[in-house]
């Protein structure tokens, strides 16, 4: 196969891909794609196999019942196959219709597992359908308490594992399917089966009544578009026409629809919380994307509630479980909410639900390993070899490595070269989509808040991005969940960004938005976070958002996701293949221990006298700062670099180069100066912590880069020199700068003096700490909270000295105890010290505020200087004695060695090794 070379066809539409050539997603598959070296494929005959315990072997069974005419079928589900999968179809535009093969395998594996077979428990369709690696069996046990285990060898974790079953009696099924090959489709043709079953078959135990329950509001607005006034069905060919009077009589309820159902025929579509089974608290999100998708409703449980109210009510009921990968834990209060109207109906002398439904395309237990109940198995990678999803590529840069750590608030130009390389590959894709009438959209993952607020910042530099509104930004507060503002700027945007009208270009989100993000135009996904497996993230779904096709392009053309991002995204990705490989558990942390002040302690009480900042801002000194007098920090010569990436782009599934370019940065493709230069006095007003000043601080950075940079005056327009400002870590190093000098001229020492209530130790609010503790006797807390094994050493040591009547640890903030001092970018920073202690002399208690230091930081003289002038301050206004000490490691362990350890005394003396480290 050719590599293309796109610097000279650089036209995306026209790449040959790895592909099955006449191969269509409306007939069973019978050969897949496999890589055979570097950058070669080849067709490999028979169907992928799966990974899934069940599947190979019910395939095998379904594929003879299909070629056999479905005999044991009732005459109600041979009519309504035949009507489906047999006759064409006519939407009503005129367009012509077919079920995709991957959809007809789930409805006629569900028909043929409860309706032929009459698997009608977990246990039962496992002894059936299991498939025992070499000589590996399973076993099923049952606990004391009836709860039902299913244990085997697992191939993919190389050991044997325990996974939970569904109670005895409640028949369960899971439905594994790609994003984007139509699950809902599937959803609607077993309730379509489920309603004219019981309505034509005599005796019939399937349902009338079916729950169809979302994860989230994002899911579940989507799924409404489908189901409220029965679209679905009237849309797309469901029912016969000869039975389209039968089906008039489903209901469907909506969120908050207070109607009383009817005793049969009723189609409740919710997401889960507001069907939560009230316990007398609220149910927290499992995690942030929970948050932003549809938390906990606060503000109509009694609707929550009477729907619950009106399903318990009816005689029969099947569940179809959308994204179902978000109830798998069987703790989980959504479970247990489900598992409850099981219940509920065997006591009205039913058999209880009449099927249980997960759909989802990552089935996953917490552990890596897929649900033992999935009995049909439409991987991503047959997606992609049938067409229906688009074709993922890895931009690979060649020779690049992941940048090394950095300030958050300097992600975008850590990332600098990622992000200049997606945006000039979203404009290839602007260029050659537009010819369908489509409009491509850039998807960046950041780690976290103020990485996405730097990305965002970057992206901006960019004419295309410049105005607000062409970037959406999306992520949480500081406690994990999402702002209101950002929870309703995503569902609409959920609902409007891939329409003409939208004037969104990129998206920015420290989430995955997973489930419910239905965008179809996004078609370039910038991977800037950590994927691990304390992320609990799957690849596919990482990618998912992009994998949709988009709805006005031909059959005939490419659709491609281009997945670009650093080395551990890409190992990430390259994993999409890999289905099945179980996470391996990790020892859970010991229990945070709780430290709190004792009351019978309060005669160790120890008070910290509360004092006026030794800082203070005056920002009017900003007029003084002569930006001709900086540092210059390039050099002339820069400017004439040329820079240039090249990249390759690797096929997502079989894993060869399909294509290779080169990306040159020139004056087409670099910021305007302007953009430039709005950017980096933006950023100077972040390191300088200033707000409101960018009229004042801009013409000072712009005539820094025009005349002093480079070591002298340079054009501002010229192509080196925006170049060099965009693709460099210039820019950082000019905001630093700046940020330093601007700190150093505002910020001015002042004299300290007492004010308000001193700290009280024994005001201290619990706290938990999860790292070590050391018993003592002579602190007003239960324990000694200490970082490190030094800290620990100390604490043992004050506790045993004879002249030290009371010491704490101050664990940073939880004492609040701290002072200001100037870090060398010249901000105002707060120092916290390690403990507080009032040693008895003859001349009265003296008090010591003490830091133990195994390493010494760049900023550790400004602390101690800070710390040993507040102690002069403090004994000069409060007339008690303050004192400073820095306790050196290596300086500790001889003195313990071999000097007096009863005496802290005789470590303030010791061998003359602390002069100068501790305030007079």
């Amino acid at each position: 196969m050719a590599v293309h070379d796109l610097h000279e066809n650089p036209n995306i539409l026209d790449l040959v891909l790895p592909e099955i050539e006449g191969r269509d997603p409306y007939t069973p598959p019978t050969s897949h794609l496999e890589k055979t070296g570097p950058e070669s494929w080849e067709e490999k005959p028979g169907r992928r196999v799966s990974n899934a315990l069940l599947v190979n072997k019910l395939r095998i069974a379904v594929d003879e019942w299909r070629d056999t005419g479905y005999p044991g079928a009732s005459e109600t589900s041979k009519r309504l196959l035949q009507f489906w999968f047999d006759e064409d179809h006519l939407l009503a535009s005129g367009e012509p219709f077919r079920f995709y093969f991957c959809q007809q395998e789930a409805v006629e594996t569900i028909l043929y597992l409860y309706e032929v077979e009459g698997r009608r428990d977990v246990a039962n369709l496992v002894d059936a359908y299991f498939q025992s690696p070499g000589l590996f069996g399973l076993e099923i046990l049952t606990s004391t308490k009836g709860v039902r285990s299913f244990r085997r060898y697992i191939p993919e974790i190389g050991k044997e594992a325990e996974q939970e079953l569904p109670p005895e009696g409640l028949p369960r099924y899971a439905v594994k399917m790609a994003t984007g090959s139509g699950k809902t489709v599937v959803m609607a043709l077993v309730i379509a089966w489920s309603w004219f079953h019981r309505r034509f078959e005599p005796g019939s135990d399937l349902a009338a009544n079916f729950l169809v329950v979302a994860p989230n509001v994002i899911v579940y607005e989507r799924l409404r578009e489908d189901f409220d006034s029965r679209t679905v069905f009237n849309t797309l060919p469901i029912i016969p026409p000869e039975w389209k009077d039968y089906f008039s009589g489903l209901q469907t309820f909506m969120r908050g629809d207070s109607r009383a159902p009817s005793a049969s025929g009723n189609l409740f579509l919710t997401n889960i919380q507001q069907i939560y089974e009230d316990n007398g608290s609220p149910a927290a999100p499992i995690n942030p994307i929970a948050a932003l998708l549809g938390n906990v409703p606060k503000g109509n449980m009694n609707a929550g509630q009477s729907m619950l109210d009106r399903i318990k009510k009816l005689n029969n009921l099947m569940v179809l479980n959308d994204e179902a990968h978000h109830v798998h834990d069987e703790d989980l209060a959504w479970n247990k909410t489900l598992t409850a109207l099981h219940e509920n109906l065997k006591t009205k002398g039913q058999t209880g639900l009449t099927l249980w439904l997960d759909f989802s395309a990552t089935p996953k237990n917490q552990n890596g390993t897929y649900f033992p109940w999935i009995v049909v198995d439409y991987p991503l990678a047959q997606a992609v070899e049938d067409r229906i999803v688009k074709t993922p590529l890895i931009i690979h840069q060649t020779d690049k490595v992941d940048p090394d750590k950095y300030s958050h608030e300097e992600a975008g130009d850590a990332y600098n070269e990622w992000i200049a390389i997606a945006v000039e590959r979203w404009r290839q894709h602007v260029k050659d989509y537009a010819v369908v009438g489509e409009k491509p959209l850039l998807f960046v993952m950041a780690e976290d808040t103020k990485d996405a607020d730097s990305i965002a910042e970057r992206l901006r530099r960019e004419p295309e991005f410049k105005d607000k509104d062409r970037v959406l930004l999306i992520h949480t507060k500081k406690n994990g969940e999402i702002t209101e503002k950002d929870l309703a700027v995503a569902r609409e945007a959920a609902r409007t960004v891939d329409k003409g009208t939208s004037r969104t270009r990129a998206i920015v989100s420290v989430l995955m938005l997973r489930e419910g993000w239905d965008v179809r135009n996004v078609s370039v996904i910038l991977g800037l976070r950590p994927f691990t497996a304390k992320a609990n993230i799957l690849p596919e779904q990482a990618i998912g958002r992009g994998l949709r096709l988009m709805r006005r392009m031909p059959r005939s053309c490419n659709q491609i996701l281009e997945l670009i991002g650093t080395n551990a995204f890409e190992m990430f990705i390259r994993e999409l293949e890999k289905e099945g490989v179980g996470i391996p558990r990790i020892t859970k942390p010991k229990p945070p221990v709780q430290v709190f002040p004792l009351e019978e302690r309060r005669n160790l009480d120890i008070r910290i006298p509360r004092t006026t900042p030794l800082y203070e801002r005056e920002y009017r000194r900003l007029e003084e700062l002569d930006p001709l007098a900086l540092p210059q920090l390039a050099k002339e010569k820069d400017l004439d670099k040329e820079i240039v990436n090249r990249i390759d782009l690797v096929h997502g599934i079989v894993n060869i180069k399909v294509a290779s370019d080169e990306i040159e940065f020139n004056a087409e493709n670099v910021p305007p100066i302007e953009n430039l230069l709005s950017s980096l006095t933006n950023r100077v007003e972040k390191k300088s912590k200033l707000t409101g000043r960018f009229a004042e601080l801009y013409p000072k950075v712009r005539e820094y880069v025009q005349k002093r940079c480079f070591g002298g005056t340079v054009e501002l327009d010229d192509v080196g020199l925006r170049r060099a400002l965009n693709h460099s870590g210039l820019l950082d190093a000019i905001a630093g700068m700046f940020g330093r000098k601007i700190g150093e001229l505002t910020a001015t020492l002042q004299p300290v003096k007492l004010t308000g209530n001193d700290y009280l130790l024994s005001e201290t609010e619990p706290f938990l700490w999860r790292r070590m503790i050391s018993h003592a006797d002579r602190t007003i807390f239960n324990v000694v909270p200490c970082y490190n094994d030094l800290e620990v050493g100390f604490a043992s040591f004050l506790n045993g000295c004879d002249d030290i009547d009371r010491f704490a640890a101050l664990a940073e903030w939880f004492t609040k105890f701290h002072v200001q001092y100037l870090s060398l970018t010249g901000s105002i920073r707060l120092y916290y010290p390690d403990f507080v202690a009032v040693q008895t002399t003859q001349n009265g208690d003296v008090h010591w505020i003490l830091e133990t230091k195994g390493r010494e930081f760049e900023e550790t003289t400004s602390k101690d200087f800070h710390m040993a002038r507040w102690c002069e301050d403090v004994s000069r206004e409060s007339g008690e004695s303050w004192r400073y000490l820095k306790v050196l490691q290596p300086v500790f362990e001889d003195f313990i060695r071999r000097g007096d350890y009863r005496r802290f005394e005789a470590l303030v003396g010791w061998d003359g090794s602390w002069k100068g480290m501790f305030s007079e």
